[in-house]
């Protein structure tokens, strides 16, 4: 074969492993969504041809399935494309037949792979205080006379300084040019509710602007108030995305071509490279750190945006307010670069250029589209903005919204402290393991206010509220013994935020005003645990909101609180509210501290000590791969086919659709993880139990829900997991800090670390309690094809491994799955809830065997783990011997130590031999050592015996059981 032959081969191969990524990799949707969904009916095309092509090539399918696993490792890339390329090596018409797939695709695709030859994907990440050290001050102010530029920078970062990193980066790219010309001044703008960032970015830019605005952002209005409060009669506007890490000739170079082309304004690139984490510090290490004028194209990697509306904006001072500058209609997400092109297109001479990619560094996506899932700005007429209204105006959302602070004042009898209800207990602990992140689990109610209703008239209904439910005038004091107890006030004065809103913002304020309260952790030390706020317009009452933290409040709470305070609001007496007198917190946990409450936990307990005894010490022993930046993200998927499979399925089964959804992920979990048994953690409100029907309070618990996936149908498991969350609705609720005990105990005896961290958290709004009717005339088919998946949600820490939820929109049931990326891959999860809707909606016609329903899983499903012969499947649990030896020699760093392996009639048994010069160490001490290490080593279990041998006398294991 020629060498020119051999090179195109290669490079149709690399073309066709750029499609497996552009299929499977969660940053390609997550770089632009309108982008993506043009463009992803073509990635799917060429991988389904590329896994058809490997048909008949394992080791080629593995390579496949190994980098969709994880799409950022270049060397999986690599050998994927050494597999295609062997695979099309002396089959002239393959090749033109993929050439001409692959021709067209690149002809439609808005987005795409860029991977350089050079690129390792192993640079460490670099963070903000790594790069605020690069920054030198500057010694003074450029002088030079000449053309002025002024560059402005839209800014807001909540995510903790992700984004706060990148804008360093980029201003100290933008200190360091060669332009000569003429002074450079760069404004930055930041836009949120409070100055988050100032004392970080003002040193570092000519002009620092606060626009107080703390709803959705505002790209459009943030541009027009840093152009015109800064307007310095520069001749040239450069609008610079903060993300954005420019090479050392970029303000020379656009400047230049305004004197060179005569035009108005201009886009300096036509594409631009989203990078990955990896290579976003590659390309801050060397533009920031080295100094080096440009970044490499081959040492990077990322998603390539074709024809990107904006990043990098050049317009004349001039011609900027011709246009009105940004349309200010557009807010959160989506079309404003667009719309201002168009404009500047229309009114001058606007051109775009085909420089090198701009470099867009990496960081946490925000929504891109609204609650309803609709892009935010759908709404507004592309390229009709004039700005004869005006634009720019620094006060525009302060004076759409001024805000006040009223106070409710109560007095009530006082009860001394009192221990936590068990569901506050529960709540109290993942808060406490939260910190200041603790806000994730705030809640909230919203009820609309009747016309006529005056503002004095709504605070005294939340006066009236307060005075009647003693949790929201409740503290947590923490006792000497580090007990926490709760403590209702005498007396006392919560703050009511007062908002004021147009008519056709009040949706919105309100919606702000939520975000304000509810992103801050509650100090439930000094602090209520409610905070209600007031919407009006033109000075009368519109909507009410509270937030309240999940320590003092759940779902039925809220529920309750909604129903009372509309009750108010339409004048209904406080005495004729149900449920007088109402139940309160104090006497509900001294029911549960009484003897019948404590045989309540008791019988729970027993129950729970039992599922322990025969489960997996974890869902997710490995084999662990390289996390995401974010090591914990959440998807969406919106589903109408899910929502009417899932009712079918009940109607036939005489089943709860809860039932069902949660034997269906059960299925597909245990499919993805490698398992015969799929353990949950259920949220149970228990609000079907007498004295806690209508308490404000918390009244969840946790049940344990191991599903058994044996060869049976459907239906059987559908019952199975039926039985079990019936026992778990009579018998879970216990004492919080009992159940970690018996856990404890059990994890000791069975020498594992159990590993509790699947949930399942079925939130749906069922009215009544009843199922929605069955539509029997919908087509399945029809349906999947309108199923949307997206991710809502990334953290760097969360207290679960995956954590499956709903939620109900309208006629249709959302879920997400929120996972650990370590042990379930980003490009897993799409793969994951769609095998979740694929098992409903064959299931929806007639009852399947389990086997027909894990083949489909099989075939489009999440692909299991890969675990060799040196994994065994010891006590219920997937042991890696490696992984035990590794915990003995943690545990035991001073005595050389060998596990063997035996066989019994329960199955295969560790025996761990351990050399020591005195038998001092008795064998439950050598098991207390190992099971404290174990929470370090998932894919480890403790040895059932343990032998204590002189030095040197340690067995030889069998082979392939030694280390």
């Amino acid at each position: 074969m020629r060498p020119e032959t051999t090179n195109a081969v290669r490079a149709l191969a690399r073309r066709l492993a750029d499609y497996a990524v552009l299929a499977h990799d969660p940053a390609v949707p997550a770089a632009t969504a309108g982008y993506w969904e043009r463009s992803r009916a073509d990635y799917a095309a060429v991988d389904e041809t590329v896994c058809g092509l490997l048909t008949d090539d394992p080791n080629g399918a593995r390579a496949h399935t190994a980098l969709t696993a994880a799409p950022h490792d270049p060397d999986r890339h690599r050998e994927l494309a050494e597999h295609l390329a062997g695979a099309l090596h002396g089959s002239p018409a393959v090749q033109a037949r993929l050439r001409a797939l692959v021709d067209a695709a690149d002809g439609n695709i808005w987005l795409d792979h860029h991977l350089g030859d050079r690129h390792s994907g192993d640079t460490k990440p670099i963070g903000l205080e790594e790069v605020r050290a690069l920054v030198r001050p500057r010694t003074e102010l450029p002088t030079a006379e000449g053309r002025q530029v002024h560059v402005v920078i839209p800014f807001r970062d909540r995510t903790g300084g992700g984004r706060a990193r990148n804008l360093l980066a980029c201003l100290i790219a933008l200190r360091d040019q060669d332009y000569g010309a003429g002074p450079i001044r760069v404004t930055v703008v930041e836009t949120d509710d409070r100055p988050r960032w100032r004392e970080l970015v003002e040193p570092l830019v000519d002009f620092y602007v606060f626009a107080r605005h703390g709803g959705r952002f505002n790209k459009s209005w943030t541009v027009n108030v840093g152009v015109g409060t800064v307007d310095d009669g520069s001749a040239c506007v450069c609008v610079l995305d903060a993300d954005i890490l420019v090479d050392r000739s970029f303000v020379r170079r656009n400047v230049r071509r305004f004197l060179d082309d005569g035009h108005t304004a201009h886009i300096c690139c036509d594409r631009s490279l989203s990078l990955d984490g990896p290579s976003t510090a590659e390309a801050i290490g060397r533009r920031c750190r080295a100094g080096d004028a440009g970044v490499p194209w081959d040492v990077l990697r990322g998603v390539l945006l074709r024809e990107p509306p904006g990043g990098a904006l050049w317009v004349r001072g001039d011609a900027y307010h011709d246009v009105g500058g940004f349309d200010e209609r557009f807010e959160g997400w989506g079309g404003e670069d667009e719309d201002i092109t168009r404009r500047l297109s229309r009114s001058g001479d606007f051109r775009c250029y085909a420089d090198a990619p701009l470099l867009h560094l990496d960081h946490p996506r925000p929504p891109m589209r609204d609650s309803a899932e609709q892009p935010f700005n759908a709404h507004v007429e592309m390229g009709s903005w004039d700005g004869r209204d005006g634009y720019g105006d620094p006060l525009k959302y302060t004076a759409e919204g001024p805000r006040s602070v009223a106070v409710i004042d109560f007095s009530a009898t006082a009860r001394p402290p009192g221990p936590l209800m068990w569901g506050q207990r529960l709540l109290w602990n993942d808060s406490r393991w939260m910190g200041e992140k603790d806000h994730y689990f705030n809640m909230t109610v919203s009820v609309p206010v009747p016309p006529g209703r005056r503002r004095a008239d709504v605070l005294d209904c939340l006066r009236q509220l307060v005075h009647r439910h003693e949790a929201l005038r409740s503290r947590v004091v923490v006792a000497p013994d580090g007990e926490p107890r709760q403590e209702v006030a005498a007396s006392g004065a919560i703050d009511v935020l007062l908002a004021e809103a147009s008519s056709e913002k009040a949706d919105e304020v309100a919606a702000d005003c939520r975000a304000e309260l509810f992103g801050r952790s509650f100090h439930l030390a000094d602090e209520w645990p409610v905070r209600p706020c007031v919407v009006s317009v033109g000075g009368e009452p519109v909507r009410v909101t509270l937030v309240l933290s999940h320590v003092f409040a759940d779902a039925g709470a809220a529920g309750v609180l909604a129903e009372e305070l509309t009750e108010l609001l339409v004048g209904t007496a406080l005495q004729d509210l149900p449920g007088q007198p109402p139940a309160q917190p104090l006497d509900r946990a001294g029911h549960e501290n009484s003897p019948a409450g404590r045989r309540l936990s008791a019988n729970a307990l027993r129950r729970l000590e039992k599922q322990l005894r025969s489960i997996p010490q974890t869902m997710f022993p490995g084999p662990e791969s390289e996390p995401d930046p974010y090591r914990f993200r959440r998807m969406e998927m919106r589903s109408p086919a899910l929502t009417e499979a899932l009712r079918r399925i009940a109607a036939r089964e005489g089943a709860s659709t809860s039932t069902v959804l949660l034997a269906i992920v059960a299925l597909v979990l245990a499919t993805a993880t490698g398992h015969r048994t799929a353990v949950f953690k259920t949220v149970l409100g228990n609000r079907a139990f007498p004295g806690l029907e209508r308490l404000v309070s918390n009244t969840l618990s946790n049940g344990l829900v191991p599903v058994e996936i044996e060869d049976v149908d459907f239906a059987e498991l559908v019952g199975s997991v039926g039985r079990v969350m019936m026992g778990n609705l009579l018998r879970s609720q216990c004492d919080p800090t009992e159940r970690d005990a018996v856990t404890a105990r059990v994890s000791h005896e069975r020498g594992v670390h159990m590993d509790l961290s699947v949930f399942f958290n079925d939130t749906r709004d069922i009215t009544g309690g009843r199922e929605p009717r069955v539509r029997p005339e919908a087509d399945l088919g029809a349906l999947s094809a309108t199923t949307r998946t997206s991710w809502v949600g990334e953290w760097e820490r969360q207290d679960a491994k995956f954590f499956f939820h709903t939620r109900s929109v309208g006629d249709c049931d959302n879920v997400y799955a929120m996972v650990d990326t370590a042990f379930l891959p980003s490009a897993s999860v799409e793969p994951l809830l769609r095998g979740i809707e694929r098992v409903a909606v064959r299931a929806a016609d007639a009852d399947r065997p389990v086997r027909e329903l894990r083949e489909l899983l099989g075939t489009h499903g999440p692909a299991g783990p890969v675990r060799g012969p040196d994994w065994l499947l010891v006590d219920h649990c997937w042991v890696r011997l490696a992984d035990v030896r590794a915990a003995l020699a943690a545990a035991l760093p001073d005595w050389p130590s060998e596990v063997v392996v035996a066989e019994g009639e329960d199955g295969p048994a560790l025996t761990a031999h351990v050399a020591c010069a005195d038998s001092s160490g008795a064998p439950e001490e050598l098991h207390r050592a190992v099971v404290a290490v174990l929470p370090d080593f998932p894919a480890a279990i403790a040895p059932s015996r343990y032998l204590i041998t002189p030095p040197g006398g340690l067995p030889d294991a069998p082979a392939g059981h030694r280390r």
